[in-house]
């Protein structure tokens, strides 16, 4: 990444998914929940190689919200179980409300020659999905705080600095956030991929021990 230009950067980044997606794909790893997921990820990152196309931009800012509603929708029948009393919604409701003003500050950082002037609403949709699917994680890890919650929170997270560090590295010129938003990107597919293969697991001894129940 030092050495080689960016487009040359964006193929290498393509590759290293569809190295993750072969993965994913295999017996060890595949879980039917996961598969839109994986396939939006390595979808994106292949738009990712003309992001300088406005279309494409667009394009990218919907695929990205629809992964973290994705990611969602792998835990959502258990954060239909999560009992909260009135304090915690007031504290999520403040966080979410901060983080919508951040998303507004970081939108207004944008310098005139590069902003998002027709695609306003998607990038805040966009980050708004990104909020919501943190808070998830968060709840999720919070409420079930084994391997697998933890896996999957580290892998939101990744994901999103990975997101962040991309805009700043892009929008902002600070070439050195390339390199770490190639970490975090690693990082954040490598717990997904960890955490589909836990879920596996648990699916795998929770179907056995129903076997032996019925023996």
């Amino acid at each position: 990444m030092i050495n080689l230009d960016e487009v040359v950067s964006r193929w290498v980044r393509f590759a290293s998914m569809l190295i993750f997606f072969l993965l994913f794909i295999s017996p060890l790893y595949y879980k039917q929940g996961g598969l839109l997921v994986f396939t939006l990820l390595l979808f994106s990152d292949g738009l990712l190689i003309n992001y300088e196309d406005p279309v494409i931009n667009a394009l990218i800012f919907i695929v990205r919200a629809v992964i973290y509603l994705a990611l969602i929708r792998l835990v959502f029948t258990r954060l239909k179980q999560l009992q909260t009393n009135l304090f915690q919604k007031i504290i999520f409701t403040i966080a979410i409300g901060m983080n919508l003003y951040l998303l507004y500050l970081l939108a207004d950082m944008v310098p005139v020659g590069q902003s998002y002037s027709f695609i306003d609403i998607l990038f805040y949709l966009y980050g708004l999905a990104v909020i919501v699917c943190v808070t998830a994680a968060v709840s999720f890890s919070n409420r079930y705080a084994n391997r697998a919650s933890i896996f999957f929170l580290g892998a939101v997270l990744s994901l999103a600095f990975s997101d962040l560090t991309y805009f700043i590295a892009f929008n902002l010129g600070f070439s050195e956030f390339f390199m770490v938003d190639r970490v975090f990107n690693i990082l954040g597919i490598a717990f997904l991929l960890q955490f589909m293969f836990l879920e596996r697991l648990e699916n795998i001894d929770a179907k056995s021990d129903l076997d032996d129940q019925h023996s």
